[in-house]
């Protein structure tokens, strides 16, 4: 098998193709695509990368790790779908891939203290890797990440787990956010709101965890910092 390393999309299928012998017609006809599709791809002549179901094909055909092709056209694996199910000592946490194009990282805050409207350099913990769309649907500057401690939200995102919010932008009942609480404490919650008060709900398999609830007649010592908009298991 050859090496990814030192090497681009259509270099390593050409190196694939030639250590099994093939011809590029007889290529084609194993992975499934036209000849001069192939051609194009191996001499970076195509218009733009192939899409994931293409490269799954090429990687059955090839007998190739797909996460080799994929890498190589400049995809990253990210969180898909998460099931969480609860257990006697604790859950099972299981988590489907999706790919998707990311040229961009983001900063990954363990904490928040004190009320600071921009997160604190001394908080950063990591980077994870966030969707392009997401940059372009919200601005990279309006994205912040943070860890995910606890599990008061653990029907929806595992502790560990590393979840994106989008600032600035409009919240609807319903959202998840992360909120700014007594001015110190960072939490995640799904936020609710009636004619009396705001209610900031948990979704957890443990039972031990309320809702924080803050009637409208009285000050109400809480900020929305953001919307939950993404969610992954990547932490550089």
């Amino acid at each position: 098998m050859p090496s990814i390393n030192d090497t681009n999309l259509g270099k390593y299928v050409k190196q694939t193709i030639d250590k099994n012998g093939w011809t590029i017609r007889q290529a084609a006809m194993k992975i499934g695509v036209s000849p001069a599709y192939l051609s194009k791809l191996i001499n970076k002549k195509s218009d733009s990368n192939p899409k994931p179901k293409t490269l799954e094909k090429l990687a059955m055909g090839l007998k190739v790790p797909q996460s080799d092709l994929m890498n190589l056209a400049g995809y990253t694996p990210s969180l898909d779908k998460l099931t969480v199910e609860p257990t006697s000592d604790g859950a099972t946490i299981s988590a489907t891939t999706k790919w998707i194009t990311s040229h961009e990282s983001l900063d990954v805050y363990g904490k928040i203290t004190a009320g600071i409207p921009t997160f604190a350099d001394e908080h950063i913990i990591g980077q994870t890797i966030i969707p392009d769309d997401l940059i372009r649907r919200f601005g990279r500057d309006n994205l912040f990440a943070l860890q995910v401690n606890g599990d008061s939200m653990s029907r929806v995102i595992a502790p560990g787990f590393i979840a994106v919010f989008a600032k600035d932008c409009g919240i609807d009942n319903g959202d998840i956010c992360a909120v700014l609480v007594d001015g110190e404490n960072a939490t995640i919650k799904r936020f609710k709101e009636t004619s009396k008060a705001v209610i900031l709900e948990p979704e957890s398999f443990n039972p031990i965890y309320k809702p924080l609830i803050f009637p409208k007649n009285i000050d109400q010592d809480f900020r929305i910092l953001g919307k939950y908009v993404f969610a992954t298991s990547l932490l550089q």
